[in-house]
């Protein structure tokens, strides 16, 4: 009531209570709202990672709209969209890791769009005759098991790990694609200079017939390792993880 008095040494009421000011109160709500904004963040499908993730996507139907085109900057701008395609796997991992981005979407679009766009580059290389569509076959189907033994594993609460042998495939193919591309790049400027390329390798005399060899069987060789890297770490995948298709726990 107004006039009321409080003895000393008695607690104030609730109505009473001063209210926490300074240092000590900005504390609390920074942290608070900051706590928020970083949920929000991590919650978030658009954040700076999935947005990485997803220009990776978007590198694929630009890649081969590029790579069938005869003009040499067009080439070039190929190689450049691939070359970020595969930075970009990486950076969107680091970003996720640093700023605590990830989410369940990043996890289920990062290997999604590791397949588009190394099957569109592997597919395009079909096509124009520079690898051998048996090769390209054998990673597809690789790629497209794995993907529904993980789902079966997520389906029964299995969480599987990243292997060293998936990793090693990554990078065979990354230096596979990398190679095909340079001398792709290579072949494209020479001929926007020096003219056609036979022509410009048998003017090479010895010289020549060994960078023929190098183009002819360097992408072949090169596909191989990564074809033969990608049944290895697939037979190496089902081997560790065969507990999931008989249901039992690890």
């Amino acid at each position: 009531m107004k006039g009321e008095r409080f003895q000393p040494g008695t607690p104030a009421p609730p109505w009473k209570a001063p209210a926490l000011s300074g240092p000590g109160r900005e504390k609390r709500r920074t942290g608070r709202f900051a706590v928020n904004r970083d949920q929000a963040k991590t919650q978030s499908k658009w954040n700076k990672a999935n947005l990485i993730t997803l220009s990776r996507i978007a590198v694929a139907p630009l890649f081969l709209l590029l790579i069938f085109r005869d003009e040499l900057w067009a080439k070039w701008a190929a190689g450049l969209l691939f070359a970020w395609g595969a930075i970009s796997d990486y950076l969107d991992g680091y970003v996720a890791r640093k700023y605590n981005l990830k989410s369940d979407f990043g996890t289920l679009l990062d290997p999604l769009a590791d397949k588009i766009l190394f099957l569109s580059v592997f597919v395009s290389f079909v096509q124009l005759d520079l690898v051998p569509a048996w090769m390209v076959v054998i990673i597809a189907a690789r790629e497209f098991l794995i993907t529904g033994f993980r789902q079966l594993a997520q389906n029964r609460n299995v969480i599987i790990a990243a292997s060293r042998a998936g990793k090693h495939k990554t990078v065979s193919q990354i230096v596979a694609i990398s190679v095909i591309l340079a001398i792709v790049c290579a072949q494209a400027t020479v001929e926007a200079y020096q003219g056609k390329w036979d022509l410009v390798v048998a003017r090479l005399g010895s010289l020549g017939d060994w960078l023929d060899k190098v183009v002819w069987y360097g992408p072949y060789w090169l596909m191989f390792y990564a074809t033969a890297m990608s049944i290895v770490s697939g037979v190496d995948y089902f081997f560790k993880n065969r507990h999931v298709l008989s249901g039992e726990k690890k």
